[in-house]
């Protein structure tokens, strides 16, 4: 695997580790503030930089060519996380950031390695068995509630990942897409 290719895996997984923002208090005693101001200035440092990297044509490791030009994947990325810490119940959100930071890389392997159906139903494996166990264990429901939660949001994100939408990353669909359908559920 690539140096950049390895990056952006492993950038990828290192999302599964958000739903730690419910870790923290409601009201953070050092800085007096509210902990949702932590995700408005991680997103807003995110847009900052990334329209300086625009501005200036910044290139670096793990930004794939066709993002030169355009929002990266990384922007999108973070303009999900904080859609759904923001928008989605603690449970559903931490279900959809640990299955997207899991199948969307596990996705992009196995279509080059062993094809496109593999892929999917992989995907929808992965997705499902983790969307279960962390609804689960977050509010302890009903067992076959979480598995119709999760059964959506699996068929949801494997959607999303295999849509392509000009200039809106996957990354961003993976998370947003399947965080409202759970919800609305």
């Amino acid at each position: 695997m690539r140096r950049e290719v390895a990056f952006r895996r492993i950038t990828h997984l290192l999302i599964a580790l958000a739903p730690l923002y419910y870790a923290l208090p409601v009201e953070l005693p050092i800085l007096s503030v509210h902990r949702w101001t932590l995700v408005v200035a991680f997103f807003l440092g995110v847009c900052a930089f990334e329209a300086y990297r625009l501005k200036k044509g910044i290139t670096f490791l793990g930004l794939r060519p066709h993002e030169k030009n355009q929002i990266a994947s990384f922007a999108w990325a973070a303009a999900g996380i904080t859609a759904v810490l923001w928008l989605c119940p603690h449970d559903v959100a931490a279900a959809a950031l640990v299955g997207m930071a899991f199948v969307d890389p596990l996705a992009g392997e196995l279509r080059k390695a062993k094809g496109d159906s593999v892929a999917v139903a992989a995907s929808l494996a992965v997705y499902f068995t983790l969307a279960f166990s962390v609804l689960f264990l977050w509010e302890w429901r009903d067992g076959v509630l979480v598995a119709v939660l999760a059964a959506v949001g699996a068929t949801t994100a494997v959607v999303a990942e295999r849509t392509k939408v000009r200039f809106v990353d996957d990354d961003f669909l993976m998370l947003v897409v399947p965080g409202a359908a759970m919800t609305l559920l």
